[in-house]
């Protein structure tokens, strides 16, 4: 019996392919200079399929991360030393934490990041609840079906958050910069003085008004605004409602959830779209038909 052995030729040729494409994987690591540190929770919860959050780094994080620049990195990949996993959180320019399945590893990534004032960008997963103050900083929220319809546009949902974090957080901490940690600013922020070359007369200083504390409150009333909504009107309230609040005026409610005994609602004022908690008292006012 005959065993067909490659010859040189089909040797040379395979070991060719092998090395260019290890040559490829390395000049497109080497370009990619910046780096994203990536929290997702490392073992199977409870409520999830076996490998369920390796598919969501490879199918949603993993893309866009590449996508918006950035090398990504596992922080269950990476090293088991905790000292070093510190390092990796502090040293990257970008991190990712995913919150899903009330993952405590990545809350205790986002309390570093947000202690140094450096760029991180939360995601979870649509059954996972969190608190309403992480909320308002703003998650990037993902179908845990993993559907192939839903991946390309949540892929494209977070490489764009990630840039837009990214560029709100482009100079480093000056605490960072005195410690010699973090990723470096791309140059100093020098402040000039402003010389006055004009040699008028000083003209008398005005006044500056004290900056407010908190949004003003619209007064008079419109006319199709009435009483204060109750617990039990807040119980009644459903998409498509329109709501009156003090500070921002009249809105719509687009998107609706329930928090213990409040509710957070997106609603969509002439000024912008806004998500509060329709519990504050005294804020929500009854739309008169």
């Amino acid at each position: 019996m005959w065993v067909s052995m490659p010859g040189n030729n089909s040797l040379i040729n395979y070991s060719y392919k092998l090395f260019l494409s290890q040559w490829r994987w390395s000049l497109k690591h080497t370009l990619m200079e910046k780096k994203c540190f990536i929290i997702v929770p490392v073992s199977d919860p409870d409520g999830y399929a076996q490998g369920h959050f390796n598919r969501v780094y490879d199918y949603i994080v993993a893309p866009a991360c590449r996508s918006a620049g950035f090398w990504p990195t596992r922080a269950d990949s990476s090293t088991d030393n905790a000292l070093e996993i510190i390092k990796n959180i502090i040293d990257s320019d970008m991190a990712i934490c995913d919150l899903s399945a009330k993952n405590s590893t990545a809350l205790y990534g986002l309390a570093i990041r947000q202690a140094l004032d450096l760029p991180v960008t939360l995601i979870k997963d649509l059954k996972s609840q969190t608190s309403f103050s992480i909320m308002e900083q703003g998650v990037v929220e993902y179908d845990e079906s993993l559907r192939i319809d839903t991946v390309q546009k949540e892929v494209e949902i977070l490489k764009e958050a990630l840039g837009k974090t990214f560029e709100a957080k482009a100079v480093t901490s000056p605490l960072l910069d005195r410690l010699n940690i973090g990723p470096r600013a791309t140059a100093p922020i020098i402040f000039e003085p402003v010389i006055n070359t004009t040699f008028d007369e000083p003209a008398a200083q005005e006044e500056v008004a004290p900056k407010e504390s908190a949004l003003p409150i619209i007064s008079p009333l419109p006319d199709y605004v009435g009483d204060p909504i109750t617990e039990t009107g807040i119980e009644k309230l459903k998409v498509g409602d329109f709501l009156f609040h003090m500070n921002h005026g009249k809105g719509e409610i687009r998107n609706m959830k329930k928090m213990g005994k409040d509710k957070i609602a997106e609603l969509l004022f002439d000024s912008g779209p806004k998500t509060l908690v329709i519990g504050t008292p005294g804020f929500f006012r009854k739309i008169i038909a």
